[in-house]
């Protein structure tokens, strides 16, 4: 409690006053009150400055803690207001701007692009065992990557580079701008929460929920974005003769599948795709304003990494774990069947099925519940350890990188 200022009211930040008041007026009668007006006037200071971090609204909140000699971190910065840390759990735009959203746009462009492209190889590995698993059973990752390299040469490991690099930077714009705007609607919606409004107290009462909200909202939106890019790709690390580069991919399926086939394929990817964002985002927002919180009462300044690593690793396991089951249908749904293979995930082949040139059944692919159950609960989990590695890179890179320029960009 005494380094928690809740946004309830001022009633709230008197009563922890209130408390290291009394505690240190006991401690004194114990202690000759020389040696306990030093702890105690720290400990006062800083339950100041916990309250004015909490209800500040502009411009910087910074306190010395007496007898600390160490200036506390500012509460907000130039529109970034971080409200109530370790009671909201969410930083909070001070205000909701064009500027304020394009700055959330480029931070989580750039994020999701440097993220995503250096992590491709793993995601090949990820893909083709989910596609081949008979294939490529009982091998670890490096021996499926060298596998790939030495039947399909060394530049396959790399495939769909483009797909990703264009792909996720502009999934990342929508889906971070989206989830700071919904953040602040929900949060800071009407008169606010001060003023009672039904909306914003809600969001304050539920606050992990709202963020969850905030999160598929924003991801609904950016995967119209992404939803062809990931068919291509996927196809491409699939069948290596789809097509030669991500632009001629991304022709070969519009002429295939037509505009209306790319739409019917949303579902599928939403299963992955909305999970993933709602626990990654939600997890690091609370996880790193928690440590952010606890950190203002050490006697020295953490580096920023120290604090955002620890959260971006939980907010990696925790989302690759939810969107796995969506992940496996998301691959094989979009996987291809090699020419001359006699059993495909994904694909039925049936004896009245017509044939195909060579005289061999055409695979029939089925639907997203028949797919989902003839894979079963452990083939929904296939590739978990080696995605998990791939997600891990991807999450830490990102939210540390975009984390790092939103708080740049808006000093």
């Amino acid at each position: 409690g005494l380094y928690r200022a809740p946004m309830g009211g001022l009633m709230a930040s008197t009563r922890a006053f209130a408390s290291v008041t009394v505690g240190s007026v006991g401690h004194s009668h114990r202690r000759a009150g020389a040696s306990a007006a030093k702890p105690a006037a720290s400990r006062v200071a800083h339950a100041r400055w916990s309250a004015k971090a909490a209800y500040s609204e502009t411009g910087d909140v910074t306190a010395r803690g007496a007898g600390s000699g160490r200036a506390r971190r500012p509460g907000s910065r130039s529109g970034l207001h971080v409200v109530a840390l370790t009671q909201v759990g969410a930083t909070i735009p001070a205000a909701l701007t064009l500027a304020s959203l394009v700055k959330y746009s480029a931070a989580g462009g750039l994020g999701g692009l440097v993220s995503h492209t250096p992590s491709v190889p793993l995601d090949v590995i990820k893909t083709k065992l989910q596609t081949q698993p008979e294939k490529y059973k009982g091998m670890d990752m490096w021996q499926i990557g060298t596998e790939i390299a030495r039947t399909e040469g060394i530049g396959s490991i790399f495939t769909g580079a483009g797909t990703t690099a264009v792909g996720f930077t502009l999934h990342g714009v929508f889906k971070y701008s989206g989830f700071e705007a919904l953040k602040f609607m929900t949060f800071k919606h009407g008169a606010g929460y001060k003023a009672g409004d039904a909306i914003a107290v809600f969001s304050q009462d539920h606050r992990i929920q709202t963020l969850l909200f905030a999160g598929a909202m924003a991801e609904l939106f950016a995967t119209l974005i992404l939803c062809p890019l990931e068919q291509t790709k996927i196809k491409m690390i699939s069948d290596p003769n789809y097509a030669d580069g991500w632009v001629s991919g991304v022709k070969r399926l519009i002429q295939e599948e037509g505009v209306e086939g790319i739409v019917s394929t949303l579902p599928v990817i939403w299963t992955k795709t909305i999970p993933y964002t709602m626990f990654q985002l939600a997890t690091y927002d609370v996880t790193s304003s928690a440590l952010r919180s606890w950190a203002n009462g050490l006697p020295f300044e953490p580096p920023s990494i120290a604090l955002q690593l620890p959260a971006a690793l939980l907010a990696a396991v925790i989302a690759s774990l939810a969107s796995q089951p969506g992940d496996t249908l998301m691959s094989t749904f979009n996987g291809e069947c090699p020419d001359g293979a006699e059993e495909c995930p994904g694909f039925d082949f049936v004896e009245d099925e017509e044939l195909d040139e060579d005289g061999m059944m055409k695979p029939k692919r089925r639907g997203l519940l028949e797919t989902a159950m003839g894979l079963g609960p452990g083939g929904l989990m296939l590739g978990w350890k080696e995605r998990l590695a791939h997600t891990a890179l991807i999450v830490v890179i990102q939210l540390t990188v975009y984390d790092d320029i939103k708080r740049a960009l808006f000093r």
